[in-house]
């Protein structure tokens, strides 16, 4: 078999992002070429080993994951092996948010949850690791020209309020960070984190909260609301949009001056690590 450059691209596409739905791989990876055309070579590609298919989201969309063999191939490290059904469309809206986010060019660089994951296992080793906190995600933004970094939370439930105040408080002693960002579903939700949040000490935290209504950030992340204890605002009136062309197709954006791995805030926060990642 004949491996070409899109092949590669594709590789190292499943490599950043953990896993892609077919029509994100014919987007990002295969532009305008027929569907059809698309699913023939990620089926080659999967009889060769090189991807796997990654089934379990309500709407029996497919989505495609990197193998060992595949990273090998692509000279990467495999951050994300397993894929807990449990949290797979919990995945799935952080995948496309941050596809989202990438594509309007408000995201300038973003680290998953299984990058950050990886990390923490090779820092603290397997049975330390699995009591250390990590978020969603790190996304770099521009805010009055000065890049910084954002905390992502995906939070798509409500959750216990005892471990929602103590993640907060954790938080809240994070100076490293510009803010954590919470995309919610509904304004059940968003109102208990707000509440919890100063119930908690937020209100004398260096670190901002802003929560986004997730629906809201998908139609349009430009003119989405980013609500706090302030006047809302839209987003790009508040954070630095790179231009169009820069951010095509949701490719994300590499730029390691815009944020950093920091294992301080990585391994203070958010839930328990659920799954061996590295």
């Amino acid at each position: 078999m004949v491996i070409t450059n899109r092949d590669r691209l594709l590789l190292l596409k499943l490599h950043s992002y953990g896993m892609l739905a077919t029509n994100q791989v014919k987007t990002i990876v295969f532009n305008d070429i027929a569907v059809t055309t698309v699913l023939r070579r990620l089926r080659i590609l999967e009889k060769e080993h090189l991807i796997k298919r990654v089934e379990g989201l309500i709407t029996s969309e497919r989505l495609w994951a990197l193998t060992e063999k595949g990273a090998e191939l692509a000279d990467v490290k495999l951050y994300k092996r397993h894929f807990a059904k449990g949290l797979l469309e919990h995945d799935y809206k952080l995948l496309s948010l941050r596809l989202c986010l990438e594509g309007h060019g408000i995201a300038h660089s973003w680290t998953p949850e299984h990058e950050i994951r990886s990390k923490v296992y090779k820092k603290f080793g397997l049975r330390d690791a699995k009591n250390k906190f990590i978020p969603d995600g790190l996304m770099g933004i521009e805010v009055n020209e000065k890049k910084v970094s954002v905390a992502i939370e995906l939070e798509l439930t409500l959750k216990n309020k005892t471990k929602l105040k103590e993640t907060f408080r954790r938080y809240q002693n994070v100076s490293e960070t510009f803010a954590v960002w919470y995309i919610v579903p509904s304004s059940m939700i968003m109102n208990q984190v707000h509440r919890l949040w100063y119930a908690s000490g937020g209100a004398s935290a260096s670190i901002k909260i802003f929560y986004s209504y997730y629906d809201d950030v998908m139609k349009d992340p430009l003119t989405a609301k980013l609500y706090s204890k302030e006047k809302p605002k839209n987003i790009a009136d508040y954070w630095k949009t790179l231009p169009a062309q820069e951010t095509a197709q949701g490719v994300s954006i590499q730029d390691e001056k815009i944020i950093a791995i920091k294992t301080e805030l990585t391994t203070e926060n958010h839930a328990p690590i659920l799954e061996v990642a590295c």
